[in-house]
């Protein structure tokens, strides 16, 4: 399925559940939490949406709540970027000050029959929500902090917020804002203006864009300085040193940062999957590369190939040490090319 119906499909559900979760009453308990019937102890305004989100280059999370009285409710989602999970999440807290206890009831958007039951310690705030106590549900993770955005369906939209926000990768974070992105630092201060209809992520201070009238992608610096001209159907941000490109014929070739092209185009597949910006061509000095036989190999940063396995499929280097796929197995290799791990099924 593909991850952006995914998305909207969740965008949806969040929405629908948003304007449901606004009606609810307020119980005195409910699921473990008990709700003291007693004047609020904040001063959010309790007539507007809180919409929080975060992406980075393992997950996407966002939550869309609704504060009555002392009480927190809403629904969201946490997206897994490289197996295309997707929990839905229902929210139910109680608010003391800035700081929530919340029971997260979880299923898998395969399995809703699955449920689970954690709990969490928030705080919550007008500009964004910190999971200061996670729980398995995040693999126990503290202090992740999600940026507050424009709730998609409400109408109380507030022009200082952003429609959508993405972490932060080496300081910057992607933003947009009616349908336009643009690229902040830690500080907030907008570095590239909400002027692209495409924006990927930050790497090696280069990151890649769409321009719309070429109807092409190149790389812009991280003040939205050209470093390569849109002139490509598909580019990589720099990585190690190199920029892998798409040229009209369908073949990715590398240049370096003087825009030298040092590996003629000749591959047809490369470790490049756009939802996964966690996934790069180079890895360790290696990349795996699809010949045009269709089979897979290794590649150094001059082009050569150095593990000619001719794979089936091969998975990128990490530490020290790579997952392929021949004779329907999956086994892993070194640098060397030799089999390291599950080598009977490599036989």
């Amino acid at each position: 399925m593909n991850l952006h119906y995914l998305k909207n499909l969740v965008l949806c559900l969040i929405s629908s559940l948003f304007l449901n979760a606004c009606n609810n009453e307020t119980n005195l308990a409910e699921g473990g939490i008990i709700f003291e019937d007693i004047p609020p102890t904040h001063q959010f305004d309790t007539t507007v949406g809180y919409c929080y989100q975060i992406a980075d280059a393992e997950y996407e999370e966002r939550y869309a709540l609704h504060i009555s009285g002392n009480r927190l409710e809403g629904k969201g989602s946490r997206i897994q970027i490289k197996n295309q999970q997707v929990t839905l999440v229902k929210v139910l807290g109680q608010i003391n000050g800035s700081s929530v206890k919340v029971e997260l009831t979880t299923n898998e958007y395969r399995t809703p029959e699955n449920t689970s039951t954690v709990y969490e310690q928030w705080t919550l705030k007008e500009e964004d929500l910190t999971i200061q106590q996670g729980s398995e549900f995040r693999n126990k993770i503290n202090g992740l902090q999600l940026l507050r955005v424009n709730c998609a369906q409400q109408s109380n939209k507030d022009s200082t917020k952003f429609d959508s926000f993405n972490g932060f990768f080496e300081g910057y974070a992607v933003v947009s804002k009616n349908g336009r992105y643009g690229l902040i630092n830690k500080k907030m201060v907008l570095t590239i203006p909400f002027r692209y209809a495409d924006l990927g992520v930050v790497n090696e201070g280069s990151i890649v864009f769409y321009d719309e009238k070429e109807g092409k992608k190149g790389l812009l610096d991280v003040q939205g300085n050209v470093l390569v001209a849109a002139e490509y159907a598909e580019i990589h941000c720099f990585n190690e040193g190199l920029a892998a490109y798409l040229n009209e014929d369908g073949l990715w070739g590398f240049m370096n940062k003087a825009l030298k092209v040092v590996i003629a185009p000749q591959f047809i597949g490369i470790n490049f999957f756009l939802p996964d910006p966690s996934r790069h061509p180079f890895n360790e000095g290696l990349a795996n590369v699809q010949m045009q036989n269709q089979r897979w190999n290794y590649i150094n940063r001059q082009g050569k190939v150095v593990i000619p396995g001719d794979f089936m499929f091969a998975e990128a280097f990490e530490a020290g040490k790579a997952r392929v796929f021949k004779n329907n197995k999956w086994y892993y290799i070194d640098r060397s090319g030799q089999c390291i791990v599950d080598c009977d099924a490599s036989d």
